[in-house]
């Protein structure tokens, strides 16, 4: 009696100081990431991101398009995989979708707003505490792997219709074996080893069918549970400012009971992990098919609760990905809450910024500007043309979705943004980059007819750039007065300085420009009223290490050209 007596202590000891240090290294995880999220709030993300996930953040995106989409143009033009990542901290796959879906998705006007500023100014200003507890949940709900949920979502109509009928069938049949043997105990017990085999050999192939499809409830799981400890920790901390978030999380937890009530009998380890409980419940699926019969159950609750699952993904999204635009706020020099303006094409656009920037520039050059109508923007190479015209159009966008201008002061109007920059030609779809070109400038033009829509604002780097120089001066001086007199506000930027005088009338001109210290050509980046006035490229050739005999036949050249035209 008293070596089972010891051996008992002996257990519950081990138990205890299994408790306890699991306790304790939970409490030091908490420690550490607490610390770490503290250090990095306000700095550049140094999160990474494997290219086979970035393939897939655009899961939520896909299912949530709004009035108005970033095509993939201007997305590449403006280098928002670039802009994505350095505004990306957040702790899970939903945060990482949603703030996709928010840069996608600009809204076109006010009740389209996707982010609520009231929280973004708590997590900024002093809401620490809430920002600690909302990531520490948010990380155990964590990823879906490199797959989006809806990716996973979608392959489940891959199963169909699954009825429980066979699986109940089954589960009865061996019991009735049993009954049998009380009749005759030869027959039944031979019956009762055929179905159980029977059962044996259709578990295995029904477990290999719904595997692939485990990580998914698995995820759901997860979902919940921090939905669970989200809600408590929303309603300790301020339950009128997170009214809306705790709303739904109890309207999705409630919706979704069944699903988890039970779901220990399919997500329940296997024999091979060694424990006795484990290992009598491999059986007891293997015989009776309780796992797959709980599994058909789930899976209808999932297609039923389908808007619910969406509802917690959005919750914890939005959370996690506004966290991240806080600490991205407080990462810049400089930036303000955009003054955004409903106008469509009966109203004057309005494009009002002072202090404007790039975000991702290390030291940027700030700029002010109030566009009444087109800019046409002329100058130098390497002047800073194409990086202020992009530092334009992520003016709007990031007000737009974020509600953050990289500026001491923004207002606009919403804007629909498209841009034709950086065009690449298309091997595979066998077109030129003249082809490529003059579609996007046609999406444009398309775009800029629809009057009872918001404006649209629009970049082009060098109009026409893929003809030569006398068609491309004509023709643009036919396509950018036809943008401009449509429901568009344009900014052009091109080195042919004749459309300088040709769109006067129409476009407002204005120019970076350059000077030269000790034989060096310096650029100052600030924007000047007027058409530039000077070129560089063959200083630029000289600096670079050309034969000086080069350069100087190519200006007598350049001189020559200029006075015979």
């Amino acid at each position: 009696m008293e070596t089972v007596v010891t051996f008992l202590l002996i257990i519950g000891a081990i138990f205890l100081v299994s408790f306890l240090a699991g306790r304790n290294n939970e409490k030091t995880m908490r420690e550490r990431c607490f610390r770490a999220w503290d250090k990095s709030f306000g700095k550049v993300p140094a999160k990474k991101m494997s290219p086979q996930r970035f393939e897939h953040i655009g899961g939520y995106e896909k299912r949530h398009r709004g009035t108005f989409t970033i095509d993939d143009i201007t997305w590449n033009d403006l280098d928002m995989d670039q802009v994505y990542r350095r505004i990306d901290a957040t702790e899970s796959a939903s945060g990482e979708e949603y703030l996709c879906f928010l840069l996608r998705t600009p809204a076109q006007k006010t009740e389209e707003a996707a982010v609520d500023e009231a929280l973004i100014r708590h997590f900024e200003e002093d809401g620490s505490a809430d920002r600690q507890a909302i990531l520490w949940i948010l990380r155990s709900l964590g990823h879906t792997g490199a797959y989006s949920l809806y990716d996973y979502l979608d392959r489940l109509d891959e199963l169909g219709e699954r009825s429980n009928t066979r699986e109940i069938l089954q589960l009865i049949l061996p019991f009735a074996m049993i009954g049998v043997m009380f009749w005759n105990t030869r027959v039944g017990l031979i019956l009762l080893l055929i179905s159980l085999a029977a059962n044996v050999i259709t578990y295995f192939q029904g477990k290999s069918r719904i595997s692939p499809y485990l990580a998914c409830f698995r995820y759901l799981l997860r979902l919940l549970k921090c939905a669970d400890r989200l809600s408590v920790v929303l309603q300790k901390s301020d339950p009128a400012l997170y009214r809306k978030e705790i709303e739904a999380l109890n309207r999705g937890r409630e919706a979704l009971s069944s699903f988890r009530r039970g779901s220990s009998m399919l997500m329940a380890g296997s024999a091979s992990s060694g424990n006795p409980v484990d290992i009598v419940l491999d059986y007891v699926r293997i015989f009776f098919h309780i796992d797959l019969i709980k599994f058909n159950a789930m899976l209808s609750d999932v297609k039923t609760h389908l808007t619910d699952i969406d509802e917690l993904t959005t919750v914890m999204g939005r959370l996690d990905a506004e966290i991240s635009i806080a600490s991205f706020r407080k990462s810049l020099p400089a930036y303000c809450v955009p003054e955004l303006v409903e106008t469509t094409g009966h109203d004057a656009p309005v494009f009002e910024v002072k202090g404007l920037v790039h975000p991702l520039l290390a030291k940027p050059v700030a700029n002010d500007l109030t566009a009444k109508r087109g800019v046409l923007l002329t100058g130098s190479n390497a002047s800073g043309k194409s990086t202020f015209l992009k530092s334009i159009m992520l003016c709007a966008l990031l007000s737009q979705s974020i509600h953050t201008a990289p500026a001491t002061s923004y207002r606009g109007s919403y804007f629909r943004l498209l841009t034709s920059m950086a065009l690449r030609d298309s091997i595979r779809e066998g077109q030129s980059y003249f082809m490529v070109e003059i579609r996007s400038l046609k999406r444009i033009l398309d775009a800029s007819k629809e009057t009872d829509s918001c404006p649209v604002l629009a970049a082009i780097d060098e109009v026409l750039r893929g003809t030569n120089t006398i068609e491309r001066i004509a023709a643009s001086g036919e396509i950018l007065p036809a943008l401009e007199k449509g429901n568009a506000l344009i900014f052009a930027a091109t080195h042919d300085i004749e459309l300088s005088e040709l769109l006067k009338n129409s476009f407002t001109n204005m120019h970076f420009t350059e000077e030269i210290k000790d034989g060096d050509v310096v650029f100052s980046y600030r924007l000047m009223d007027g058409p530039a006035t000077t070129r560089n490229a063959i200083r630029l050739l000289s600096m670079v290490g050309f034969d000086s005999a080069l350069t100087r036949n190519a200006e007598e050249r350049a001189e020559h050209f200029e006075q015979t035209g």
